[in-house]
């Protein structure tokens, strides 16, 4: 009985941990690449930031999040010939204003590697934060840090930043409230340079099966108070907010249990197979662990792709919430 709970949890937590909360402070140097100034231009207004929640139920309809996504893609592709760079310089040749700079909370854990990796390759400057400091990060350890502190560290290192995007994760540990929930107190201390705040949360159907769960009550809590302060503080005029809502990501070379991961060759075999119209269809009949198990799991680089396109504004969605609907977004950053 006892091996079975244990399986039971492991295979739960699976479904609920996103990444955690390891990363740096190291910067990389903006180039003003084609790419970046494609980015620019359309975090300057080019793609509607006014989109509307896309949960099953809302008014934007599938085809409507499909035109969003690839119009914002299609109009950077076809400004960026067109722009001198110039164009995109704030008056009086200041180029802070548009040129991305991201704060990556949680920059080392499975997720948060992949979204610097990401900004990196795009020639975007990039700070990052770790519990430790390990790697030669800035450490910013909401579990153990006070709450000055914490505010104090994050208005220092967002200052100048762009974007915010948080990775940060916990479960199985006796904080898990505490540390799920500083992404919210992050969203509240960021300097206003910020512009937009992403988070990777979790999936509804699965805060939903797991809710009389004891075990997962704590991280459950945290990551609420996260997204309710995250959409207080940058659901405003001049700021927006995207929340990720993956049932499952996998990715990496191996398997592990603490944290848990599963590695790509498996996590892209089950994603394939659960992809298919059957297991589609089963999932939306099915309740409880069984549909939330049918549910494919989403590669790591397609919500990495899905946070950074957020960011800098190729996907302005508030709400991703389904396998189909990350990916899409994510294929938008490439």
């Amino acid at each position: 009985m006892l091996k079975s709970q244990s399986c039971f949890r492991l295979v739960l937590s699976l479904l609920l941990f996103s990444s955690d909360e390891t990363s740096a402070f190291h910067t990389s140097k903006p180039a003003l690449s084609r790419s970046n100034l494609s980015l620019a231009v359309t975090a300057k207004g080019n793609v509607d930031e006014s989109s509307s929640s896309t949960r099953n139920g809302s008014s934007s309809s599938r085809r409507e999040f499909v035109s969003n996504v690839l119009m914002g893609s299609v109009s950077a592709w076809i400004a960026t010939p067109l722009l001198s760079p110039q164009a995109v310089y704030a008056e009086g040749g200041d180029t802070s204003a548009v040129v991305p700079k991201v704060l990556v909370l949680g920059g080392t854990g499975l997720v948060g590697s992949e979204v610097v990796r990401q900004l990196e390759s795009k020639g975007i400057a990039v700070v990052a934060t770790s519990r430790n400091g390990r790697g030669g990060t800035s450490p910013l350890d909401f579990a153990s840090m006070s709450e000055a502190d914490i505010k104090d560290t994050v208005e220092k290192l967002s200052s100048g930043c762009t974007a915010i995007i948080s990775c940060v994760g916990s479960i199985g540990t006796d904080k898990d409230d505490i540390i799920n929930s500083g992404s919210g107190r992050a969203a509240v201390a960021a300097s206003a340079d910020v512009k937009k705040f992403v988070y990777i949360s979790v999936a509804p159907e699965v805060r939903d099966f797991a809710a009389g769960i004891d075990f997962f009550k704590p991280y459950m809590a945290g990551k609420l108070s996260s997204e309710n302060s995250i959409k207080n503080s940058f659901d405003k005029e001049g700021k927006s907010f995207t929340i990720i809502e993956p049932t499952f990501i996998y990715g990496g070379d191996e398997f592990k249990v603490n944290p848990p991961r599963v590695a790509s060759g498996y996590g892209q075999l089950v994603e394939s197979v659960l992809s298919l119209g059957p297991f589609r269809a089963m999932a939306k009949v099915f309740p409880g662990f069984i549909g939330v198990a049918l549910e494919p799991p989403v590669n790591v680089e397609a919500v990495a792709g899905a946070a950074v396109a957020s960011a800098l504004g190729s996907s302005t969605f508030k709400i991703l919430d389904t396998h189909d609907k990350i990916v899409l977004a994510g294929s938008s950053s490439k």
